[in-house]
């Protein structure tokens, strides 16, 4: 049964959880797992918002989904991809990162945008309204959505509130400052100053395929040649020098939204997100040059292995078949790119 809406009271409890939050903000140092204590703080102070999720990242991006959700309709938030496209565009997320006015949209069973279907018939989800996120100098860089199973709900309580509650998620996620530490700490390998295992679930997040008609999503396996040999030739510092610059001519060499990880080792992992196979090779090739290119502080190469993320697989089997292939790029000689289509192809001896 639906609920009668009490705009006063409704008001009342939300400000509530804001003013509790941004306490909460001053006590914890603005860590990300605030944010999720946010959300949820805000589900639990409404008998009417069913689900609340934010996204952060370039306002040019293809997809969006939520990486950070709370509410009783969770299970909806965590199944969604939210591709670009002319109807998308036109939906409360990419409408607030495009700089559309900001409005709330009525969700029903006979929706044109799929999920909504679901989330109307499985969720009763009947409105939702999307805020930007910004940096302090105003930048739109990401987005906070909420949904709620009262029809007309927004245009009953007006936006304000959640406007407000959007700048205090911006205070978070925008902080330079804080993203830095957190990176440093928890995601980044302290040598190279690429990003550790732990960074990968975020990352395997972005790069799943639901389907075969996503686009499509690569990774590298990168190998540095002999580099058992310049530790034991140079020793262990110059070992490590060798590791500092490679990562640092990789990352130079990557595109802005391309990730570095450091397995561990000699062994660094890319991966592109929404890349062609071709854009993939050409890629793959600039930065075996970069590195081949580089005499500081020795000369060094590296083997690269390139495979497709496939869809409903986990990014762990992609990167094992990159490492087919950089298996392959050793015995063809090294100082090469190899790809999973060429490990159906034996190797010269």
């Amino acid at each position: 049964m639906r609920r009668t809406l009490d705009v006063y009271a409704e008001r009342s409890a939300i400000a509530e959880a804001i003013i509790s939050s941004a306490a909460d903000l001053v006590q914890f140092g603005g860590e990300l797992s605030v944010v999720a204590a946010f959300c949820d703080t805000l589900c639990k102070s409404s008998q009417h918002i069913l689900l609340a999720w934010t996204w952060f990242g370039h306002p040019d991006s293809l997809l969006v989904f939520p990486q950070v959700y709370a509410g009783a309709a969770h299970g909806y938030a965590k199944n969604l991809k939210v591709l670009r496209d002319p109807l998308t565009e036109n939906g409360p997320a990419f409408s607030v990162l495009t700089g559309q006015q900001i409005k709330s949209f009525s969700i029903t069973p006979d929706s044109p945008f799929p999920p909504w279907r679901e989330a109307a018939t499985v969720y009763g989800i009947a409105n939702s309204l999307a805020v930007p996120l910004s940096s302090p100098d105003g930048k739109e860089v990401g987005i906070f959505v909420v949904y709620t199973g009262t029809p007309d709900y927004f245009d009953q309580m007006g936006v304000g509130l959640f406007q407000a509650l959007g700048k205090l998620f911006s205070s978070v996620l925008s902080s330079s400052a804080e993203v830095k530490t957190l990176k440093t700490t928890v995601l980044t390998d302290s040598l190279t100053g690429a990003m550790n295992r732990h960074a990968m679930p975020g990352i395997e997040r972005r790069m799943e395929r639901q389907s075969e008609t996503d686009p499509a999503s690569f990774v590298m396996l990168i190998d540095i040649d002999h580099f058992k040999n310049v530790n034991d030739t140079y020793g262990h510092e110059v070992g490590d020098t060798v590791l500092q610059k490679t990562a640092h001519l990789m990352r130079t060499t990557l595109r802005k939204d391309d990730d570095l990880i450091r397995l561990g080792g000699e062994e660094f992992v890319v991966c592109l997100a929404q890349t062609s196979r071709e854009k993939a090779m050409i890629v793959a090739e600039k930065l075996r040059i970069a590195v081949e290119s580089n005499r500081d502080p020795l000369p060094v190469t590296i083997s690269i292995g390139v495979a497709q993320v496939k869809a409903h697989r986990p990014l762990t089997e992609s990167i094992m078949e990159a490492d087919r292939a950089v298996y392959l790029a050793k015995r063809s000689g090294r100082n090469c790119v190899r790809n999973d289509l060429d490990t159906n192809t034996p190797a010269e001896e």
